[in-house]
């Protein structure tokens, strides 16, 4: 009773105080910070030990309490949650993946990627021939005023100049004006906490939050997306690896690390930068020829017939392009002068000579599409290179390629100028919405100190702009994700765990006091930021999702096959990968649907092969859909590792019991969730099968959370306010912050103020 009436009293407190600051025309501040895979473990062991004295002051002024993420675990769709209040049934963004019904193939859930009609289309050459005929004829007209001309003539003479030069014009238009440019569009559903804030008048500053991208309008605020935004090839990340060893071979490269060997080790090495594809000009028309072919079939064509008409369509747009010489992927040249001692790279014209173990500073490259795009619009990215050994073989690194700040095709930022007055004002900084390496590693290239450098280059950036954009003032809500504590995570857990099978002691001494110094930084900065923000201000320190060490990987859709759900023509002979997911599709070919009940795809999502949704559906509605949920759920919690007697699986979970609300066509049937150091495969996740059901994980990736239980991963929330729960939930933030500043929450908003 006691406790109830303290909390009832802290509650009506808080609600005074608000309603005096409105009545008093002083506006409530809100500050929340994000710290991607901050693991409460992990912050309560180094609270105890005194090492995180602005969260444990934080604590013993306001509140902290474990925080419970989402169903699943995994940062886009807790972040998701974050934004609308809302669970991820209802936002959508319910994996990194999503399929489609039709084509069984997955596409990135928080972001679709589309194309959209440029001007007026195929009507672009004749639109330009006609508006310089007629600008020509007006000022051809003018030119023969002064002339000693009849009238007859003069106009005569203003119409061939303007027939002259439009025609003139046809060719180059034709070429060089795109018909389709790339589209994006942001699948998350729900009101966002931004949003409702913004409306009401207040200024919002939001700050690389997941799932914002394309940037939302936040009417007089500001926001720079985060998780979402792509590189200039169209990835979450694809850095590049130059190297003379003719042996090397990426250790694993499910993570799609650009690989470019190297004709010789010394001397003038002439290569280049892969760049993005030429997908306006190229891939655009490529398909556009392949719809006109796939309209002229007759609606009962067989399928073989269908599939010949296609593919020659495509090859037929494929070489009449070549024969054009239009680019199919925008490379750029790059020299190499390379000696004993150092490396010079001379790129976009620049130059800069690097010793092992140095980084470049930012090459800013414009990408040849054409003189009208490169004039009027022109394709700009940042790389930065470390050369990472001279002997006995060259080894250069070179970084993803980021969109520059002043190149937003598709707007990263609201409004779309803002990331050119970030450059302006912080110096030209990473737009990947991925922005620490973590592919390299695994993959095979570069070491522990390649990642721990690029995560402190790109930690300085954002604590850059964190202390200038709070030290302005005049916002009345503050929202910035930092993502370096999920990163460290899954990199350096094998240097926490024992019973990692990478676990090494000698590295782990060496390595694992940086993941302490990591969750240190973060204090800081929470320390920093409360010290800009003011002590009125409401300062919510929050993540995601804990972490859980992945000693053990499962490999759902092998368990299918070997239980009757899954039929295979024939046996997969090489892995699935991020490439093919982007570029070929090239994925679950293997599978005869026909004959096939269940899949498994994404981070623990399984889909029942429905007849009526998927397009080669098997199994009926109703008692036999239920059937094969049962037959999998019971199968899988029964499930036992014959290696270490563990249950691989806590729970599998039907969509109902996991949202209240779902679009049956989107959300999987069913989730398994993973038990503590285990998690669905790499291969699993795109929806592929691994040489045996559960396999040791010996990849530096040794940290995980994505398919974990959320009972078991759990982030924290850290309040200058008492809250009034000690279970909150990732969906009671937004309702929170809204309650804070003086507003109401729509109605479909699933969670509670902790206020």
């Amino acid at each position: 009773m006691i406790v109830r009436g303290m909390v009832r009293a802290t509650a009506l407190g808080l609600a005074w105080t608000s309603a005096v600051a409105v009545w008093s025309g002083e506006r409530p501040k809100v500050v929340v910070l994000g710290f991607d895979g901050a693991d409460a473990r992990l912050v309560e062991r180094y609270l105890a030990a005194g090492e995180l004295p602005n969260l444990a002051r934080l604590r013993a002024e306001g509140s902290y309490a474990p925080l419970l993420p989402t169903n699943p675990p995994q940062t886009p769709v807790s972040w998701s949650s974050f934004a609308t209040g809302t669970s991820p049934g209802a936002t959508e963004v319910f994996d990194f993946l999503r399929r489609d019904p039709e084509t069984y193939l997955p596409d990135f859930a928080m972001v679709h990627e589309g194309r959209r009609t440029f001007g007026l289309g195929e009507r672009n050459a004749l639109a330009a021939v006609g508006l310089v005929a007629g600008v020509a004829f007006v000022l051809a007209l003018l030119v023969a005023l002064l002339l000693p001309l009849r009238p007859v003539l003069r106009l005569a003479c203003a119409l061939l100049v303007a027939l002259g030069l439009g025609a003139l014009t046809y060719g180059p238009a034709r070429r060089w004006l795109p018909i389709e440019v790339p589209d994006a569009q942001n699948q998350r559903k729900g009101v966002t906490l931004w949003e409702v804030a913004a409306r009401a008048g207040r200024k919002v500053q939001v700050l690389r939050v997941p799932a914002t991208f394309p940037a939302e309008d936040v009417g007089a605020g500001h926001m720079l997306s985060g998780l979402g935004v792509p590189d200039m090839r169209g990835r979450i990340g694809t850095p590049s690896f130059y190297t003379s060893n003719p042996d090397f071979r990426p250790g694993d490269n499910e993570f799609s690390l650009e690989f470019v060997p190297l004709r010789g080790r010394r001397g003038t090495i002439e290569t280049s930068v892969i760049g993005p594809r030429n997908k306006p000009f190229y891939d655009y028309a490529i398909e556009r020829s392949v719809e006109t072919a796939r309209a002229k079939l007759v609606e009962d064509a067989p399928p073989r017939q269908r599939r010949e008409a296609i593919e020659l369509a495509r090859r037929q747009a494929r070489d009449e392009l070549d024969a054009r010489g239009v680019d199919e992927r925008l490379d750029l040249p790059l020299r190499l002068e390379a000696t004993d001692t150092s490396v010079r790279i001379d790129l976009a014209g620049r130059t800069e000579t690097l010793r092992p173990g140095a980084w470049s500073g930012w090459f800013e490259l414009d990408f040849p599409v054409n003189p009208l795009v490169d004039r009027l619009a022109p394709l700009r990215g940042l790389v930065r290179f470390k050369l990472l050994a001279l002997a006995p073989h060259l080894e250069l690194y070179m970084s993803p390629i980021n969109f520059h700040p002043d190149c937003h095709p598709i707007a990263f930022s609201w409004p779309p100028e803002y990331s050119e007055e970030l450059r302006r004002r912080f110096g030209l900084y990473k737009t990947i919405g991925w922005p620490e390496d973590t592919w390299s590693l695994p993959s095979g290239v570069g070491d522990e100190l390649l990642f721990l450098e690029d995560t402190e280059f790109t930690l300085e950036q954002h604590e850059a702009m964190l202390e200038g954009l709070l030290r302005d003032g005049g916002i009345d809500l503050f929202v910035q994700i930092f993502y370096f504590t999920d990163r460290i995570g899954h990199l350096f857990w094998r240097f926490l765990d024992e019973g990692h099978p990478l676990y090494d002691p000698v590295e782990a001494a060496r390595w694992a006091p940086r993941v302490l110094e990591a969750y240190k930084r973060m204090d800081a900065i929470v320390g920093r930021a409360r010290e800009l923000a003011g002590e009125d201000a409401l300062l919510l320190v929050l993540s995601d999702h804990g972490f859980s060490s992945f000693r053990r990987g499962v490999n759902y859709n092998n368990w299918l096959v070997a239980n009757g759900l899954m039929t295979l023509k024939d046996q997969p002979a090489d892995v699935a990968t991020l490439e093919k997911l982007f570029e070929t599709k090239e994925l679950m070919g293997h599978v005869d649907w026909s004959r096939t009940k269940a899949y498994a795809l994404g981070l623990g999502s399984i889909y029942v092969n429905l007849v009526g949704r998927e397009r080669q559906g098997t199994v009926l509605p109703g008692p036999e859909y239920e059937a094969v949920r049962r037959q999998i759920r019971e199968g899988l919690e029964a499930l036992v590792d014959p290696v270490t007697g563990q249950r691989p699986v806590t729970r599998v979970l039907t969509r109902e019991e996991m949202y209240g609300r779902f679009d049956p066509d989107v959300i999987p049937d069913l989730r398994a969730a993973s038990s503590l150091d285990y998690r669905v495969s790499w291969q699993t996740s795109l929806g592929g099968f691994g040489p045996e059901l559960i396999e040791d994980n010996r990849s530096p990736w040794s940290g995980d959370h994505c398919s974990n239980d959320p009972e078991l991963v759990r982030g924290i929330l850290f309040s200058s306010r008492p809250l009034n729960t000690a279970s909150p939930r990732m969906i009671d933030i937004m309702p929170t912050v809204l309650a804070a500043l003086g507003l109401e929450a729509p109605a479909e908003v699933e969670g509670r103020s902790l206020l």
